[in-house]
């Protein structure tokens, strides 16, 4: 396997030179990457761009990463190929430890995507049938946790790529100047706690360059937030589920006061919060979605969260009921559809096909001062 180095080498640096060399003199202007700061700023709409930003998700990874398709997801190699391929920002998944340290994991278990299994029984996880080692991060200490390799992307064996400490991270994007933003999302006001933590000890400037994604059910109102973290920017997230938890229009009105950058998830044409969208977009607020590209080895579907095989979109339409009586309905969710996207005015949007999403957003006109793509 290469190392991070080698591979960096391999990849186009973001300057003008090397994006002509692939793209051609006519895409120059475009290519040349922002500084974190200004990405950033961009990101959370404190700089104003009429262009569609994006967040490589897990980084670049997998099947979506042209140059090397072995890379694991929320890998420190993904992370630093999404920079080096000039990404506007950056979204790691953070999980805790027994301990309290933070790794970056997108599943709540580890059986999906690390070798936990030549720890324990060596029973390697299936997730097709939901058998063998898949113990939760949350059960398993950091000096274990530090004995892991991630999987390579197809699990057919195991990648050069160790699990990754969040404290990895942050100390890497300061100690090799990376130009892209990062930012995590966590699902935890503890994990909160301890990121700000991390990138106001780790990151210079950190409350510049670093930020995280919180569901509105975590934080109702901005200052919930702003009590438990002050180094970090923060998205707050609102997902159709949440209409039966919390009152959306209350923790709603509350955040689109305080932010310029929202996350609304809206499925369909008319679907579930697609009045909070309409709303934010009105106040000039850039709207992010998320992008739901399959990742499970069957047609059409999502490994869940702890890892297992599998579910549809289709699973997850939400019913909103008032009084017990349907106050709206998803039939449909097509957040996976690029030309969906592009009609609904998102203006930020997590994908884990960055280089993809980006072409088609630089086909339909909507990156016109920003990265396009080096292939194709």
């Amino acid at each position: 396997m290469m190392s991070n180095r080698v591979r960096l080498v391999r990849y186009a640096s973001c300057t003008i030179t090397a994006a002509a060399a692939l793209l051609g003199a006519q895409q120059a202007s475009a290519a040349k990457c922002l500084t974190a700061e200004q990405s950033m700023a961009e990101i959370m709409n404190t700089s104003a761009t009429s262009d569609t930003l994006l967040l490589a998700h897990r980084g670049s990874w997998g099947k979506y990463n042209p140059d090397d398709q072995t890379i694991p997801e929320n890998s420190i190699a993904a992370a630093e190929t999404a920079k080096a391929n000039c990404m506007d920002g950056i979204e790691l998944d953070v999980k805790e430890s027994k301990d309290g340290v933070l790794y970056l994991m997108h599943d709540f278990n580890l059986g999906r995507t690390t070798n936990i299994y030549q720890f324990r029984s060596n029973r390697k996880y299936n997730p097709m049938n939901d058998t063998g080692d898949n113990p939760a991060v949350s059960s398993v200490t950091a000096t274990d946790l530090d004995k892991l390799t991630l999987l390579l992307p197809d699990r057919s064996g195991l990648s050069d790529q160790k699990l990754p400490r969040v404290s990895n991270v942050l100390e890497t994007f300061a100690s090799e100047l990376w130009w892209t933003p990062i930012i995590f999302d966590t699902k935890t006001t503890s994990a909160v706690r301890m990121l700000d933590s991390l990138v106001k000890g780790l990151v210079p400037n950190g409350g510049a360059v670093m930020g995280v994604k919180v569901n509105a059910t975590l934080y109702p109102t901005p200052q919930s937030f702003w009590r438990q973290s002050r180094n970090l920017k923060v998205i707050p997230v609102f997902t159709t589920n949440m209409l039966g938890k919390i009152s959306v229009a209350d923790a709603f009105n509350a955040w689109s006061s305080r932010v310029k950058t929202m996350e609304i998830n809206v499925k369909q044409n008319g679907g579930l919060l697609s009045y909070q969208k309409d709303q934010a977009l009105k106040k000039g607020i850039r709207v992010a979605v998320f992008q739901a590209i399959p990742d499970g080895p069957r047609s059409d579907s999502f490994y869940k969260n702890i890892g297992a095989c599998c579910y549809k979109l289709s699973d997850l339409y939400y019913t909103y009921y008032v009084n017990r009586q349907v106050a709206g309905r998803d039939t449909d969710d097509r957040r996976g559809q690029m030309p969906f996207l592009v009609q609904q005015r998102f203006g930020l949007i997590t994908t884990d096909d960055p280089q993809g999403t980006v072409r088609y957003l630089a086909r339909a006109g909507k990156r016109q001062t920003h990265f396009q793509g080096y292939w194709g």
